[in-house]
């Protein structure tokens, strides 16, 4: 199981993931962190899928009501964990789960983010297709989003020929006009797309959900 869903991969990666990630997008996390807090409220409740060791919900974690945060990777769980109760934050629920795998209510959530996560999504229709039913209406779905198939870069082609190697979980090779365009045809409004970081490109996307909008 572990091997088919690439948690092994990210049990891994949680050794050194804080120190390597933070080196080259320590900027892009800070706004990412800035520009979340304009669309969100202390009554909020939020889904945070694919929360890692927690960069981003430690500091989000003062600013709503309550996080319940997803990851499949136990060790990055267990990581997130542990600063939580270091930091005393004592409003975030930790699950080691797959989207797709838990039973949540329909409109359970005002908020649904997925930092840095997407990408490593080959399923990417059907878990947008969940987060806009778990949503209330208006609600908001926050994203930030390695786009590689914008421009060439030395990581880009890393990762593809790690993913084809099967070294590495599925990688997305999306633009950004090519991910709003796909967000958009589950019935989100885009709100606000930015780039984050130069690159590859860290494409950070604020959608609400509508009913006027037709899903195409």
């Amino acid at each position: 199981m572990k091997q088919k869903d690439g948690s092994d991969f990210w049990d891994r990666r949680s050794r050194e993931f804080d120190k390597q990630v933070l080196n080259v997008y320590k900027n892009a996390y800070k706004k990412t962190v800035k520009r979340s807090l304009a669309f969100l409220d202390r009554e909020n409740r939020v889904l945070e899928i694919g929360c890692g060791t927690g960069i981003v919900t430690m500091q989000l974690a003062d600013y709503v009501k309550e996080i319940t945060a997803l990851d499949i990777s136990e060790e990055m769980l267990q990581k997130a964990e542990e600063k939580a109760k270091n930091l005393g934050k004592d409003n975030i629920q930790f699950h080691c789960s797959n989207l797709l795998d838990m039973d949540f209510p329909k409109e359970a959530f005002d908020v649904v983010t997925a930092y840095n996560v997407l990408l490593y999504m080959e399923n990417q229709d059907e878990v947008l297709e969940r987060i806009y039913k778990l949503l209330k209406p208006g609600g908001i779905f926050i994203s930030a989003t390695d786009c590689l198939g914008r421009n060439l870069s030395r990581d880009s082609v890393r990762k593809f020929w790690k993913s084809k190697l099967h070294l590495m979980p599925y990688v997305a090779f999306d633009t950004p006009i090519g991910l709003m365009r796909r967000i958009q045809k589950h019935g989100f409004l885009i709100l606000e797309i930015v780039n984050l970081h130069k690159n590859p490109p860290n494409i950070f996307l604020v959608a609400q959900k509508t009913e006027n909008i037709k899903k195409v």
